[in-house]
């Protein structure tokens, strides 16, 4: 985490710690995983990038 910035799955993490309601947690559990999904899309494009500039 850079600074005070939270990452929004981070968010919705804790959201879904507290939440009573089985189907917000079920919705708050699609978000998390696809925003995870996002962020490993991009991840894998950053690590690739960085492969090709060091070839």
């Amino acid at each position: 985490m850079k600074g005070e910035k939270k990452e929004r799955w981070m968010e919705l993490c804790e959201q879904a710690a507290n939440e009573q309601d089985s189907e917000k947690l079920i919705e708050l559990a699609k978000e998390i995983d696809r925003l995870l999904e996002e962020k490993k899309r991009r991840l894998r494009v950053l690590r690739q990038r960085e492969t090709e500039k060091a070839v």
